[in-house]
C-alpha cells in the first residue's frame, strides 16, 4: 500500500505539471503505461522481472475496493449532495438508478448473448446477464471525480451524480442475485425470494444509512464545538456503519450514500464554520488519496488480464452494446418524466445524449468482474469489463466536457 500510495503521489504530480488532464484520466493512463512497460520488461528480462515488488500480489483489487475504500469514497461524494436539489430530481434519480439499471442489465445481457452467438463466440445467457449487471451501473467514483472539473447546470449535475451514487448499490444487488442463480444452476430461483433479497439489500441499506446518519447528527450536535472530534465521529460512522451493514446483510454502499447525504445536510446548513471547514477538508483529502490510488491500481491491473482472452473485436462489440444499452436505459425514463412536463423533443434529445455519454464505468465494475476469475468465462468477462471501463474513462471522460459545452450545460 505504501508503494501504491507513493506511485499515486508521483503520478499526480506528473499529471498536474505536464499532462494537465482530469486526475482520474491522467493517473489511469500513467498506470496503464507503467503496466505495459513492466510487461515489456518481462519479455526482455524474465529473471529481473521476478524481482520487481509486484503490488498486485499483495493487494487484492476486489477486496481493496469493495471492503476497504468504497465506503470512504461513497461517503465523501455524498457529503456534497444538495438535499433540496435531490428532492426536486428524486423521480429522475429513482427511475435512472433502479428502472434504468434493470433495463440496461437485461438489454446488455440479451444483446451480448445474441451478438456473440452471431460471431460464433459462445457465452451462456446467464453469464451475459451477469456481465450486464456489473457493467450497467455508472461508477460513482469515476463520475464524481470527472465532473469535479466542470461547472454544469445544477439540475443536470444532481441527476448524473445522484444516479451514480445510488445505482451502484442497485447494480450490486442485481449482480449478486444473478450470481446466486448461476451458482445454484438455476434450480433455486424464486421470484419472491429474489424480490425479498432486493428489498432487504436496497431498502434496508437506505433505511440503515438514514438511521446511522441521524444518530451521527445527534452526536455531532453534542460535539460541534470540537471540530477534530467531529471528524472522528464521521470516521466511525463510515467504518463502523460499513461493518454493521455488511453483518446484517443490507447494502453497505447504499447505506454510506444515505448516511453521507443525511450528515452532509446538517454540516452544510447548521454546523459551526470551523467544524464544516475541517470535516470537508478532511474528506476531500481522503477522497483524493483513495481515488488516486484506486485508479493507479486500475491502470496496473492490465497485468491481471489473461492474454488468451484478449480480442479487439470482442472489446469493440462490448463497448458498442454497453453504449447502446445506456442509450436505451436513459431514454425511457427521460421520456416518461418529460411527458408530464411536456418538454420539447429537442430538449429530451439533448438530455438523453448527455446522460448516455456521461454514464462512465470504472473501478467498481472491474472489481466485481475480478470476483469471477475462478468461474467459467470469468476471464472473458474481466477483459470485456476492463475494455469498456478504460474506453469509458479515457474517451468519454475526455470528451464529455465538450458535449456539455456544445449543448449549453
Amino acid at each position: 500500500f505504501i508503494l501504491l500510495l507513493s506511485i499515486s503521489t508521483f503520478f499526480t504530480i506528473i499529471n498536474r505539471k505536464n499532462q494537465k488532464l482530469p486526475a482520474t484520466i491522467g493517473i489511469l493512463l500513467l498506470g496503464m503505461l507503467l503496466s505495459i512497460s513492466v510487461l515489456g520488461f518481462k519479455l526482455i528480462s524474465p529473471d529481473s522481472y521476478g524481482k520487481i515488488p509486484h503490488i498486485l500480489r499483495h493487494i487484492n483489487f476486489h477486496d481493496f475496493l469493495m471492503n476497504i475504500i468504497l465506503g470512504f469514497l461513497l461517503f465523501a461524494g455524498a457529503l456534497h449532495i444538495n438535499m433540496k436539489a435531490l428532492e426536486k430530481e428524486k423521480w429522475s434519480v429513482f427511475l435512472l438508478a433502479i428502472f434504468g439499471t434493470a433495463l440496461s442489465t437485461l438489454f446488455i445481457g440479451f444483446a451480448s448473448f445474441y451478438v456473440f452467438q452471431a460471431i460464433s463466440f459462445e457465452i451462456p445467457l446467464l453469464y451475459c446477464l451477469l456481465f450486464g449487471s456489473l457493467i450497467s451501473p455508472t461508477d460513482p467514483i469515476a463520475v464524481l471525480s470527472i465532473f469535479k472539473n466542470y461547472d454544469i447546470d445544477k439540475s443536470l449535475s444532481i441527476k448524473i451524480e445522484g444516479e451514480s451514487l445510488f445505482n451502484d448499490g442497485i447494480g450490486i444487488v442485481f449482480f449478486l442475485t444473478i450470481l446466486s442463480i448461476i451458482q445454484a444452476d438455476g434450480q433455486n430461483f424464486n421470484f419472491t425470494t429474489t424480490a425479498l433479497l432486493f428489498a432487504r439489500e436496497a431498502i434496508g441499506g437506505i433505511f440503515f444509512g438514514w438511521l446511522i446518519g441521524m444518530i451521527a447528527k445527534v452526536v455531532l450536535k453534542q460535539t460541534q464545538e470540537d471540530a477534530k472530534t467531529a471528524v472522528m465521529v464521521t470516521l466511525v460512522l463510515v467504518m463502523g456503519g460499513w461493518a454493521v451493514a455488511d453483518f446484517i446483510k443490507v447494502s453497505a454502499a447504499l447505506a454510506m450514500v444515505t448516511a453521507g447525504i443525511t450528515v452532509g445536510q446538517w454540516i452544510h446548513h447548521q454546523s459551526p464554520k470551523a467544524l464544516k471547514d475541517l470535516v470537508f477538508t478532511f474528506w476531500d483529502i481522503m477522497d483524493e488519496i483513495f481515488n488516486n490510488t484506486l485508479f493507479v491500481l486500475m491502470g496496473l491491473a492490465i497485468i491481471l488480464i489473461d492474454p488468451n482472452v484478449i480480442s479487439f473485436k470482442l472489446a469493440f462489440i462490448a463497448i458498442a452494446i454497453v453504449l447502446f444499452g445506456r442509450l436505451v436505459s436513459v431514454s425511457l425514463p427521460v421520456i416518461l418524466l418529460n411527458i408530464k412536463k411536456k418538454s420539447q423533443g429537442k430538449e429530451n434529445l439533448k438530455l438523453i445524449s448527455i446522460l448516455t455519454w456521461s454514464g462512465l464505468r470504472g473501478a467498481l465494475a472491474f472489481a466485481l468482474a475480478l470476483s469471477l476469475q475462478d468461474m467459467p468465462y470469468g476471464h472473458t468477462i474481466i477483459f470485456l469489463t476492463y475494455s469498456v471501463a478504460a474506453f469509458s474513462i479515457i474517451v468519454q471522460g475526455l470528451s464529455v466536457g465538450k458535449l456539455l459545452k456544445h449543448f449549453g450545460y
